[in-house]
């Protein structure tokens, strides 16, 4: 969680939807297609981007981990000037 701590110190998520699910024959690997909306906290700007999430299991926990986005969604929410 700590990696995250940069990227919910700049941008307030308010919602996450488009949710898509695709799961291995096995079952213990899922990848998650997703969008989440949220603010820039500095300048006000709106900010939506995708994820894919490849998720796997073991013991019916979660194993690993791994993050797709955007990036350059991200990085022009966090250029952009402040609209207010």
């Amino acid at each position: 969680m700590g990696q995250f701590r940069g990227y919910v110190d700049n941008i307030a998520l308010q919602s996450a939807d488009e949710l898509i699910t695709h799961k291995t024959d096995d079952g213990r690997v899922v990848v998650l297609e997703y969008e989440v909306h949220g603010t820039i906290l500095a300048t006000g700007a709106k900010y939506t981007n995708r994820f894919c999430s490849i998720i796997k299991t073991e013991n019916r926990k979660i194993a690993h981990w791994r993050d797709y986005m955007g990036s350059l969604a991200a990085w022009n929410a966090l250029t952009t000037q402040n609209q207010s």
